[in-house]
């Protein structure tokens, strides 16, 4: 979740997250991980990470609030 900052070029910390244990997570196994951001209020972005095994099935999931501290970071524009 928190690596959705870098793709927005925003710096957040994570002020909660909560995860949900579903299942073991195999080590041996290929595994998909998501991350999604499902909302933004003011300087909160609310995000969501899943992990799921080969087949689909749901391992955890967490939920956290992440709050946007400074501007964003910007790649220097050359002229």
């Amino acid at each position: 979740m928190g690596k959705i900052s870098k793709l927005t070029g925003e710096r957040a910390v994570t002020a909660e997250l909560n995860i949900e244990y579903r299942k073991p997570v195999p080590v041996d196994s290929e595994i998909v991980v998501l991350g999604w951001q499902e909302d933004e209020k003011g300087r909160n972005r609310f995000r969501v990470g899943e992990i799921h095994d080969a087949q689909g099935n749901l391992l955890a999931r967490g939920r956290g609030r992440f709050v946007v501290i400074g501007q964003p970071v910007t790649a220097p524009v050359s002229a």
